[in-house]
């Protein structure tokens, strides 16, 4: 029950952390809303799923009613913390550009954005970014 759930866990940090990121930043903002509101609204339920089954294998319940009760207290638990954690992360990422700036350091875009930002991308926009990217690494 460990593994399943660590693999949950991090999983749903994913699922934040690409919550992160504002549609209105992608070409087609249309699409990108229609992401970001898809993924957001799942998310509860990963959440929530995780957070029953915490409580499961801590041996808090046991009784199928207990865990179907304890899973949407969860949920509606997830639905107001997973805005605090999305906040954290832009929070987080808004001081870590704050410190480098003040220290003189070189901004870069986080190492895990790029594969975040191909959630919001339409599959034309991905084959033109892929394009862009072979055509500049290709030596003339």
């Amino acid at each position: 029950m460990k593994w399943p759930l660590i693999i949950a866990i991090i999983w749903y940090w994913w699922r934040v952390y690409s919550l992160s990121f504002n549609p209105d930043q992608f070409p087609d903002r249309a699409y990108a809303h229609r992401v970001w509101d898809k993924r957001a609204n799942r998310s509860f339920f990963l959440g929530a799923g995780i957070l029953t089954a915490l409580l499961y294998a801590l041996g808090v319940i046991h009784s199928w009613w207990a865990i179907t009760l304890s899973f949407i207290a969860s949920f509606v638990v997830v639905m107001f913390v997973q805005v605090s954690l999305v906040g954290a992360v832009i929070l987080t990422r808004s001081l870590s550009a704050t410190l480098k700036l003040k220290t003189g350091l070189k901004l870069r875009t986080p190492f895990l954005a790029p594969f975040a930002w191909t959630y919001y991308l339409t599959k034309e926009e991905r084959n033109e970014a892929l394009a862009d990217v072979k055509e500049t690494s290709t030596p003339k």
